[in-house]
């Protein structure tokens, strides 16, 4: 599964967490000390709908799989 961490004002996916479950992808999230008050994290981005994440495929990927 996967999850994207993006920002709050700008909608900006900066990231892509994938995991094994929700647990290692939150965990992951917190490790990395994302700025709450910034970034968020979704498992459903809704790209390209009103209100949605905006993405020019160009964010970091990240792993945590087993």
């Amino acid at each position: 599964m996967k999850a994207y961490v993006y920002n709050t004002e700008t909608r900006e996916v900066a990231a892509e967490i994938k995991g094994d479950n929700n647990q290692s992808i939150e965990a992951k999230f917190n490790e990395i000390g994302y700025d709450t008050d910034i970034y968020g994290l979704t498992y459903s981005p809704a790209f390209g709908t009103n209100e949605g994440l905006i993405t020019d495929g160009d964010f970091e990927i990240i792993d945590v799989r087993g």
